[in-house]
């Protein structure tokens, strides 16, 4: 139940991603049919790859990408402690070894932005397919 709550939330973060990019397209002011695919396709687009670039980030965390900076930056911090005996993870493998206990998940993050960029496609398909209709602004120029 814990998946499907965070696809649904996740969902919805990209729907408002998409819908501020569409916003920013000025979608709700565009008559052409190719104008307004367009918008759609960027919107869909934009916010598909950044769950699953996000997605992507978690996996390399996992993986152990950033444990060094992350460890580095805790003892940092540990070093203004009053009493140092008392700091969590005394070595570099401690702490290791407790974040390979402590994985996120991810694939809701890729399966979510896989959808998005798939329906980003489906708009781009659309947008190749409507011509651009001339007006007779265009024709007398």
């Amino acid at each position: 139940m814990k998946t499907i709550w965070k696809t649904l939330i996740t969902a919805g973060v990209a729907s408002v991603i998409a819908f501020l990019v569409m916003l920013a397209r000025n979608i709700f002011n565009v008559t052409a049919t190719h104008e307004i695919m367009k918008a759609l396709c960027d919107g869909f687009f934009v916010s598909g790859i950044l769950l699953v670039c996000f997605g992507l980030l978690v996996v390399a965390s996992n993986g152990g990408t950033f444990d060094m900076i992350k460890y580095g930056v805790s003892s940092l911090f540990a070093l203004f402690m009053k009493d140092l005996t008392k700091r969590k993870y005394r070595t570099f493998y401690d702490y290791r070894k407790a974040m390979q206990e402590n994985q996120r998940s991810f694939g809701y993050l890729i399966v979510v932005g896989i959808v998005f960029v798939a329906v980003s496609v489906v708009f781009l398909l659309l947008y190749l397919n409507f011509e651009p209709v001339e007006t007779s602004a265009m024709l007398i120029n």
